[in-house]
């Protein structure tokens, strides 16, 4: 690895760039940026074929065993200078395998605090230093109030990387949930924010692989934070390197069987960590004993032994262990069992299956049965007896059970005279019947919802195995000819059920959208209503969630046909039985943008009110992510209604929601307040409209690079602010900026608009040859400048 502090600067950048292109796009970019620097591309092309390779933290335990035995004697120079960068250095919090972290704080009037990770000396010119720069890739992709954010990165004066993150201060999870002596419920609940945090990575199509309490923090304000991604893995790189966990720094105590086996690693693998995680969390102990040191006896016990249930675990040890843990959950034996028999114990059960196909399909389905049980509701695991309807129902319903009972028992010794408790009776027992079938539904539900995770989750894992170069015979295969190859065999696969294939191709057809390819995305939904129409006639939730796809995918070419597509697909969700919760909210969703598309307001505002209440109805929480999604779409459409006023208001509720659950200075809370500046911008409420755009701006400078489009959609609304306000010297940098971020991105149909007020911020300042050079840019790039049927030179001072 060069010592030069630049080059290994420009390496590092051209490595980022290069690194998720596809091979011909990749080489390109070499001879392009290489030509005259051969030296350069051959250890670009180094770095790049060590990325691509196994590593020893890919490597079974013999291949690491001598990690663990390194002499860490010599390294005691590997403390950083006083600063990095614009950080300065206060005291060392850790040393791992890979890099060493210290707690820093800009020394500027911000007096921001950070955890700066810096690579390791012993890694120097190694291919762990590649993985220590994927750590950072994969930490830019993510944002979520339950990970750490990305704050800084660069190279110390020794030409190592590092890179700072937020700073937490608080304690690992369970040591947290012990010394406040958390009830179980609340437990409970602690751990739903983690699970939140896995399911954002796996959505980003990163493992963390290293789920244990000690990389899970709580800060003071009772907020978890999932931490140390140093061995995570992207599930769109080439299978045959997400195989086998084993690496240095390894934790057998939470590991998968496909783990110590060297199986593939898979979201799976993270949902058998997390449910060791809940064990420890609320018995006091790990599932799994064994002498830390003997390999052979961890494989044995987390491969093939079943562990304790969880009430036998609570009083393993000495009396005085017993006691403290009791006393740290604040219950006592009794209580205890009660509440972890049943659903909780065939939750976890289910979470540490030793096979990854009988474990839960995703950390969401795992979440969500952790909630049902919490809310009392039935969980998808737990069977559909008879008995077991009753039993919830008794439990949510203990006032109606006993009065009907009761009423029962007077009619049976023949007590006259109480005509009453009769009718109560009645009552009652006709309220227990729609209970009973509310909880069948519900039970049958939840199957469904699960069922559907799973098959997605099958289907991406098909995936990702359809990459490796084992399995499909070429090499550098990408994610999308992956997802070719796997359509292709289902369509052609003869023992998958139909209801499967459908489900599948829309998953595939999710795919295909995020990849950027709409119209292999509706190939794939029209393939689903085929199979729909031929052999599932009778479905209508199939039929539901594929007309619910094909309005989505056809809403910009054929609005009207659209929305009847959605109007059925609502009234088939509304239909079926079991209800799908998931598929009615996308349905809804759907139907209302179609409302929209087609200049309904109205009607798009009653759905997107009809959908939140419905979530609501359906136990949602005010500040679940999708009801305040609802409410932002309602606020569009109250701004295009032109009742402002309704909307500003509802902007300053989601914006006050959304800080009170992740922060004020987050980045979700930022692009609200973008989102507000914008709907005030339709009113010309330009110095509101600034105020909002303003506040956003730091924070998205501080989290998202200058290549996101978010970055730039910002800059076009600050300069129509100030366009707004006559400031255009002000408004100038700013839709300079975005215009020549449009030149090379796509940027959703906003050039134009850019243009627009570009041309006339250089109009304001008597730059009329610029303006002229600007719209003739446009001319021939056949982009059309007008707003609202105006041209941008209109009303100023140079001519059209």
């Amino acid at each position: 690895m060069t010592p030069d502090p630049a080059r290994w600067q420009r390496l590092s950048q051209l490595f980022d760039r290069a690194i998720d292109l596809d091979p011909g796009a990749r080489d390109a970019l070499l001879d392009a940026e290489c030509a005259d620097d051969p030296a350069l591309r051959a250890e670009l092309q180094r770095m790049l074929d060590a990325d691509a390779a196994d590593s020893a933290f890919d490597a079974g335990a013999r291949e690491i065993i001598t990690l663990h035995d390194e002499d860490d004697a010599g390294e005691s120079d590997d403390a950083p200078s006083s600063r990095l960068g614009p950080w300065r250095i206060d005291r060392e919090l850790g040393r791992g395998g890979m890099g060493t972290v210290h707690a820093a704080h800009r020394d500027d009037d911000t007096a921001q605090r950070a955890a700066i990770k810096r690579l390791r000396r012993r890694w120097d010119g190694s291919a762990q230093a590649q993985r220590f720069l994927q750590e950072r890739r994969i930490l830019a992709a993510l944002s979520h109030p339950n990970i750490p954010r990305l704050l800084d990165n660069g190279v110390d004066d020794d030409g190592r990387p590092w890179f700072a993150l937020e700073f937490i201060d608080g304690s690992p999870l369970t040591a947290w949930a012990d010394a406040q002596r958390l009830p179980l419920r609340e437990r409970v609940a602690l751990f739903a924010q983690v699970c939140e945090a896995v399911q954002h990575a796996h959505e980003h199509f990163v493992v963390h692989r290293d789920l244990k309490p000690a990389n899970i923090l709580v800060d003071r304000s009772g907020r978890a934070k999932v931490l140390d991604f140093g061995v995570a893995k992207r599930m769109d790189e080439q299978a045959g390197s997400t195989r086998t966990g084993m690496f240095a720094g390894f934790t057998p105590e939470y590991a998968a069987p496909e783990q110590i086996s060297g199986g593939a690693i898979s979201a799976a693998t993270d949902v058998h960590a997390l449910g060791v995680v809940l064990y420890q969390l609320l018995a006091g102990r790990l599932p799994f004993v064994f002498p830390a040191e003997d390999l052979r006896a961890a494989a044995e016990a987390i491969s093939t032994q079943q562990p304790p249930r969880l009430e036998q675990a609570i009083t393993t040890g000495s009396d005085e262990e017993v006691a403290m843990r009791l006393r740290e959950r604040r219950t006592d034996t009794r209580a205890f069992r009660r509440f972890v028999r049943g659903d909780l114990g065939r939750i976890l059960q289910t979470a540490l299956a030793k096979e990854p196909a009988r474990r839960y399909g995703s950390v969401r389905a795992f979440a969500d049965d952790l909630q049902r049980f919490l809310d009392g509701r039935p969980v998808s695991v737990s069977g559909d007896t008879l008995g077991y309807r009753t039993r919830k129902f008794v439990q949510r319903n203990r006032w109606g059970v006993a009065m009907g009972a009761i009423a029962a028992l007077a009619m049976v010794a023949g007590v006259t005279g109480i005509l009453l408790q009769t009718q109560q009776a009645r009552t009652e027992a006709a309220r227990a019947n729609l209970e009973a079938e509310r909880a069948e539904s519900e039970a049958a539900r939840a199957r469904s919802e699960a069922e559907t995770l799973a098959a997605a989750n099958s289907f991406m894992s098909s995936v990702f195995s359809g990459a490796s170069p084992a399995n499909s015979g070429q090499a550098n295969v990408t994610l999308a000819q992956a997802l070719d190859t796997t359509v292709r065999q289902l369509q052609e696969s003869g023992s998958t059920s139909p209801s499967l294939k459908v489900r599948f191709l829309l998953a595939a057809a999710s795919s295909y959208e995020g990849l950027g390819q709409p119209e292999k995305a509706e190939q794939a939904v029209r393939s689903a209503l085929a199979i729909q129409e031929a052999e599932l006639p009778e479905s209508k939730e199939d039929r539901a969630r594929v007309l619910a796809n094909l309005a989505w995918a056809r809403i910009a070419y054929e609005p009207a046909q659209s929305l009847a597509w959605a109007e059925e697909a609502v009234a088939l969700h509304k239909a079926a039985t079991p209800l799908s919760h998931s598929g009615l909210r996308e349905a809804y969703s759907v139907l209302a943008t179609a409302q929209y598309q087609n200049d309904d307001y109205e009607a798009a505002l009653a759905t997107t009110r009809e959908a939140r209440q419905f979530m609501l109805d359906s136990g949602e929480l005010e500040t679940a992510i999708d009801v305040i999604s609802s409410l932002q779409d309602e606020a569009i459409v109250l701004g295009a209604l032109g009742r402002h006023e309704e909307a500003f208001a509802i902007h300053e509720r989601v914006i006050d929601l959304r800080g009170r659950d992740v922060g004020a200075d987050s980045q979700v809370v930022a692009m609200e307040r973008m989102f507000y500046g914008f709907t005030l911008l339709r009113s010309d409420a330009f110095e509101r409209a600034l105020a909002q755009f303003d506040l956003a701006l730091p924070v998205l400078q501080r989290d998202l690079s200058n290549d996101d489009p978010s970055l730039h959609q910002l800059h076009l609304g600050r300069g129509r602010a100030l366009v707004g306000l006559g400031r255009h010297a002000e408004a100038l940098p700013g839709l300079e900026a975005a215009h020549a971020f449009g030149r090379d991105h796509g940027f959703d149909d906003r050039q134009g608009s850019v243009a627009h007020f570009y041309a006339q911020a250089l109009a304001g300042l008597g730059r009329c040859n610029e303006a002229d050079a600007l719209l003739a840019e446009m001319r021939r790039r056949a982009i059309d400048v007008r707003r609202d049927g105006r041209l941008p030179l209109m009303d100023t001072a140079c001519v059209e």
